[in-house]
C-alpha cells in the first residue's frame, strides 16, 4: 500500500514540474523573449567591451557603442510590440524587459 502511495506522489510531482517548466510560450510571448534575449546578449557585448577596455587598455568604444545601439534597436521594437500585445502574461513580461532596458539606460548613462 505504501508503494502505491509513493509512486501516486512522485507521478503527481512528476507531472506538476513537467507541466510547470515545460508549457509551451505563446507567439507573444516567445516574441517579447527573443527581444529579451538579444537584449542579454548586447548587454553582455558592452560589459566584454568594458572588461577588455580596463585590463587591456585597448580602444573598445565602437565595441560598446555598437551595443548601446542594438539596446535603442531593442528597446525600439519592444515600444512597437507592446503597442500590439494582447496577452497579459506578454505584457508582464514586455514591462519586465521595458524596466531592465531602462536600468541599462541608466547603468550607461543615457537617460
Amino acid at each position: 500500500m505504501r508503494a502505491v502511495i509513493a509512486i501516486l506522489i512522485v507521478a503527481a510531482v512528476a507531472y506538476a514540474g513537467y507541466t510547470y517548466l515545460y508549457v509551451p510560450m505563446s507567439d507573444e510571448e516567445a516574441m517579447v523573449d527573443a527581444l529579451r534575449k538579444r537584449f542579454d546578449t548586447a548587454s553582455g557585448d558592452l560589459l566584454k567591451a568594458e572588461r577588455r577596455m580596463g585590463t587591456t587598455g585597448l580602444d573598445t568604444t565602437d565595441d560598446a557603442g555598437s551595443a548601446v545601439r542594438k539596446v535603442r534597436k531593442i528597446a525600439t521594437e519592444l515600444k512597437n510590440l507592446k503597442a500590439t500585445l494582447k496577452e497579459e502574461g506578454s505584457k508582464e513580461k514586455a514591462k519586465e524587459l521595458e524596466g531592465k532596458i531602462k536600468n541599462f539606460y541608466q547603468r550607461v548613462g543615457l537617460t
